[in-house]
């Protein structure tokens, strides 16, 4: 019981079981809760719906009866002899009309039936001036105020006369009374349909009696019938009556619904309603329940408690036959687990995990066991090509050692294949994509070159060398065969890679001695692709020339672009470059020899470095120098881009040094003038002294200063006369000869010509 209780996997399963058990249970619960509260929510809503259209029923019967009631009256004869209600209007107060005004008032105490709850009947004659009130008829013309009672007959009579302008003829309003409180009268014109009506009668039911009509619990909610205004006529509270809830949410709601009748819910002051409404097209009243969703929600408080019980009993009732159960399913697996006996230090919680990670690791050690004989096997025969190109295999070992290898044994010739990149230029690969395009495209080389065909693709020297063989006896030539298998290889490659790549091929052999010598010729056909370009199937032994053509090296070419490059003359040094890189290749020749010619090309222009005095580090980049730039170029086109590449830096390089230059050589000649201005001096001795042509140097001069080498020699030594006349008193003509004039007239005209005064003004100005 003390291994169950500490083992992990125990109390998953347990958990596990509680959590299958358990889950079902509370949804269950839940899901019946909720049913059965919805299902008593409805009917309680419908209940409330029904109710609210029972009171509707009710309080329109009784207003359409009064209002059946009071048609009747005025529209039916006041008298057995057909005397109508609107010509009793016309008669005055008077005794001979007293039978008349008897019948009328009997009729209209009929009107005022028990069970309608009618407090009083009013009637009033616009023509004659009196109003029938409490049963008894008063004139009203010039009657004088003597008791309380007069004073509320003229109230009656203003209240009446009111009345008589509203464009309706027939229509219940809401009054107050002093006795009563709020009174709802029926107020109708006499005759109905008059413009100008000849008196008016109003039928008054106390509130009292339209409230008892409104059957509900108070505490249950509130029931309202609202106007067309929003003024509450009655209310189960009568705190309500005579208020307007025009301003309230949920009477806009209702006036913004287009249908009769509907229920919805409303949240005032944190607290939830739920509001139905019917509306009576009778009079454009609206009867509305509000109930507290508490309320309705209160008798789902049973349901829940009972629902809540039940799952409790299920939930331990699931916990304790998961218990059982769980133990029942550990057993076996404590005693597999026993079965291991792991070390005791080493023991895990969970079992299961234990005897998952032994399996795994049996599992793993099984496949990792045979990858490696795999890889080792794979290894093997990769081993055993490259032994096979290098010539260290045994002769008489091959044939035991292909069996070996599981390679074929039936070739009666054989051939090298050599493949090589030609560029990763304009693709989405760069230098270190170059390992996984060589695996790529030795996989491919493995699935279109059938195993009877060739031994393992190995990749050696930045390509894929391939041995492939076959009989004599076959039908298709073998050189056939091997080019259509090369021609498939390289569109395959196209096609699926976007590479370009060329295939060097070599003699056929019958004996694998020759196997280093068939590599060679192979790498041999590939270094003619820079005659014959890229994508190219080389066989050695019909691209090699037969016998090596007579070819001199272009030194005049040369040395039209050394000259191009020492004057920093672009255009000039392309233009020589590419007529030798044509004279280059116009003779089919060894690949040797245009290795050669590219480096003696190469090495020449670079020399103009070293012949300046320079190193060809400060000009040129490192990686200019690798040996293996020359070895990946296989077109004419790729040896003059990098050349062209090449002589770039350098003919910046030389722009630079005779800038710098040609400002040493001013300011050198400038410092000589400034020291030596008393002797002889020339172009053509500076030319002689700087060992440049004294044109250049006049050129670079004038460059510099502005004026040529004799005017600014000249206006120097001008200078130089004029300090001496202002500070010295040496003779015009000893200074005209110190400054290597050859008489004293040629000096006062040059003076005068740049100074505009003789040297003897300019000495008298002073002194």
């Amino acid at each position: 019981m003390n291994r169950w209780q500490t083992s992990s996997f125990f109390k998953n399963l347990v958990l596990l079981s509680c959590i299958i058990g358990i889950l079902p249970v509370i949804l269950l619960g839940y899901l019946s809760y909720n049913k059965s509260s919805a299902i008593l929510q409805e009917e309680v809503t419908s209940s409330k719906r029904l109710i609210l259209k029972q009171n509707k029923e009710k309080v329109e019967y009784l207003l359409k009866t009064i209002d059946t009631l009071t048609t009747q009256t005025i529209s039916g004869p006041v008298t057995t002899n057909t005397i109508s209600m609107q010509t009793v209007l016309g008669f005055p107060f008077d005794y001979e009309y007293q039978n008349v005004f008897e019948k009328l008032i009997y009729e209209l105490v009929q009107i005022q039936v028990f069970e309608l709850g009618i407090q009083d009947v009013n009637l009033m004659s616009y023509r004659q001036d009196w109003i029938v009130e409490g049963g008894a008829i008063y004139p009203m013309k010039d009657r004088p105020l003597i008791e309380a009672h007069d004073t509320s007959l003229y109230k009656l009579q203003t209240m009446l006369q009111s009345y008589r302008d509203d464009s309706r003829r027939s229509y219940w309003k809401l009054t107050t009374d002093d006795k009563s409180g709020f009174v709802l009268k029926l107020v109708k014109h006499i005759p109905l349909n008059a413009t100008n009506p000849d008196g008016i009668i109003t039928v008054n039911v106390p509130m009292q009696e339209i409230s008892k009509r409104l059957t509900g619990d108070n505490e249950e909610g509130n029931t309202l019938i609202l106007d067309d205004q929003g003024s509450v006529l009655a209310s189960s509270s009568k705190a309500d009556i005579g208020t307007n809830v025009r301003e309230e949410s949920y009477y806009r709601q209702v006036a913004g619904s287009d249908e009769l009748e509907g229920f919805f819910f409303y949240d005032q002051n944190g607290q939830s309603f739920v509001v139905h409404y019917n509306r009576a097209l009778y009079n454009n009243w609206t009867y509305i329940s509000i109930t507290p969703l508490e309320h309705l929600m209160s008798k789902s408080n049973g349901i829940k408690l009972y629902t809540i019980i039940f799952a409790a009993i299920l939930i331990v009732l699931v916990v304790t036959t998961s218990i059982i159960v769980s133990r029942q399913l550990y057993s076996p697996i404590q005693r597999i687990y026993r079965a291991i006996q792991p070390d005791r230090k080493q023991r895990q919680n969970n079992e299961l995990n234990y005897i998952r990670d032994h399996l795994m690791e049996l599992t793993q050690s099984s496949t990792k066991l045979k990858s490696e004989i795999g890889l080792l096997h794979h290894q093997t025969r990769e081993f055993f090509v490259f032994k096979l190109l290098l010539g260290d295999t045994r002769l008489d070992s091959v044939d035991e050692q292909l069996e070996q290898h599981d390679f074929p044994t039936n070739w009666d010739q054989w051939c090298v294949l050599a493949v090589q990149i030609d560029t990763l230029e304009q693709t989405r690969y760069t230098e270190k994509d170059m390992d996984l395009m060589l695996y790529a495209i030795r996989n491919m080389m493995e699935e279109l070159v059938p195993q009877s065909m060739r031994l393992s693709p190995v990749i050696l020297n930045q390509g894929l060398v391939l041995i492939v063989g076959g009989a004599l006896d076959e039908d298709i030539p073998f050189k056939v065969q091997v080019f259509n298998k090369t021609e498939e290889i390289r569109s395959r490659v196209k096609q699926y890679l976007n590479l370009q790549i060329s295939i060097g091929i070599s003699r056929s052999y019958t004996n694998f001695i020759y196997a280093p010598l068939a590599h060679q010729e192979s790498l041999d056909a590939l270094a003619y692709r820079i005659r014959l370009g890229s994508e190219s199937i080389l066989f050695i032994d019909e691209v090699e020339p037969s016998s090596g053509p007579t070819f001199r090296y272009p030194k005049e070419l040369e040395f039209q672009l050394m000259e191009a490059i020492k004057q920093s003359n672009q255009e000039q040094a392309q233009e020589q470059l590419h007529a030798i890189i044509v004279k280059f290749f116009e003779n089919p020749v060894n690949h040797y020899d245009y290795q050669h010619l590219i480096g003696r090309l190469f090495h020449n222009i670079t020399g103009l470095v070293q012949d300046a005095g320079s190193s060809v580090q400060e000009v040129f980049e490192k990686e200019l120098f690798s040996s293996e730039i020359l070895v990946r170029m296989h077109t004419a086109e790729q040896v003059e881009a990098w050349f062209r590449h090449m002589i770039q830096p350098l003919l910046a390089w030389m722009e630079d040094r005779q800038r710098k230059q040609e400002i040493n050589i001013s300011k050198l000649m400038i410092a000589e003038i400034e020291q030596y201005y008393d002797q002889d001096l020339s172009i053509d001795m500076f030319a002689s002294r700087l060992h440049y042509h004294p044109s250049y140097i006049s050129r670079v001069f004038k460059k510099d200063t502005g004026v040529n080498f004799s005017e600014y020699l000249s206006n120097y030594r001008i200078e130089v006369a004029k300090r001496w006349l202002k500070d010295t008193d040496m003779k015009i003509a000893d200074i005209a000869e110190r400054l290597q004039y050859s008489t004293a007239s040629n000096f006062n005209r040059n003076f005068k010509k740049i100074v505009q005064i003789t040297p003897s003004q300019y000495r008298e100005q002073y002194k």
